[in-house]
């Protein structure tokens, strides 16, 4: 990966929500193109046939290093605990209606990052 490459800060790690309750947490440098995947079922094979889906957040700014790194922290969090960094990822931005958040505004997300840095320092 060149320099540059991990200099742009164009990824989105984000988080959907199918009609069984279920979510799914993905990343992308094309939000729009990349739900529309999913709604079209061309996106992720575990979303196939589970449609609609509802955007939960997105965070936006991110590396793609950086996005993969939350991606995989995110995943492994239980649904309930998922829910509560989205509550209150949400709650901090005082606008629940925009569900993109710049990552570097959003605390609750960034705390995620850093607890799990010093567990493996």
């Amino acid at each position: 990966m060149s320099e540059h490459e991990q200099v742009k800060r164009d990824w989105y790690l984000y988080i959907v929500e199918n009609k069984l309750g279920q979510w799914y947490t993905g990343i992308t440098n094309n939000l729009a193109r990349r739900l529309e995947q999913h709604r079209n079922g061309t996106g992720a094979k575990s979303l196939r046939g589970k449609g609609p889906i509802e955007l939960q957040i997105a965070l936006s700014g991110l590396t793609k290093v950086e996005a993969a790194k939350l991606e995989w922290q995110v995943k492994r969090l239980s649904k309930k605990k998922k829910c509560q960094l989205v509550a209150a990822a949400l709650l901090e931005t005082c606008d629940s209606t925009n569900l993109v958040i710049a990552f570097d505004t959003c605390v609750s997300f960034s705390k995620l990052i850093l607890s799990s840095e010093s567990l493996t320092e």
